[in-house]
């Protein structure tokens, strides 16, 4: 929820274009200067919309790089160029100038949030007793693979129990 409501901002941005004064009105209001010139801003900018609150927003990669254009070619401040494109924070604009800075507009895409999906779950080979001549190529490589390992685990089974072998032998000596 807005701290602040749209009403409140609208008559605290009235009262300062009508008597200027923002050390007065935030003290009067207890709130900060900064909240009466970014109100003001977006109010001169935007009108009233730009007062209420807002709803997560994603912007594009090119609304991005224009913003940043406009940003260098006008040389206005983070704050003004957040009030005229409606960005409810001009802090967002910084991070937007690096990133493009660093890697181009490529580097400006929306990041996809949340967890990464799980990984399918492993499906172990079982051999079939289909012929050769009727089996795919990835079927006869998988069944190659297969029966690899097989035999490279049964090797190595029997030198285990040859090596138990031995080490039992050596101990009855």
């Amino acid at each position: 929820m807005s701290k602040y409501s749209p009403q409140f901002k609208l008559k605290v941005v009235k009262e300062y274009l009508k008597s200027g004064g923002q050390r007065r009105l935030a003290h009067l209001y207890e709130i900060n200067t900064s909240d009466i010139r970014k109100w003001t801003l977006s109010y001169q900018s935007n009108g009233l919309s730009s007062l209420k609150k807002r709803v997560y927003q994603h912007y594009t990669p090119e609304f991005k790089k224009s913003v940043i254009q406009y940003v260098k070619a006008h040389e206005v401040s983070l704050r003004a160029a957040a009030a005229h494109f409606n960005i409810p924070d001009g802090s967002v604009i910084t991070v937007w100038q690096k990133l493009y800075n660093e890697g181009g507009i490529a580097a400006l895409q929306a990041k996809p949030k949340g967890r990464v999906p799980m990984p399918k779950p492993f499906k172990p080979f079982v051999p079939t007793n289909k012929p050769v001549t009727q089996m795919t190529p990835e079927e006869l490589m998988q069944e190659l693979e297969y029966r690899r390992v097989e035999t490279d685990y049964l090797k190595k089974l029997e030198a285990l129990a040859q090596q138990k072998h031995l080490a039992n032998k050596n101990r009855s000596k």
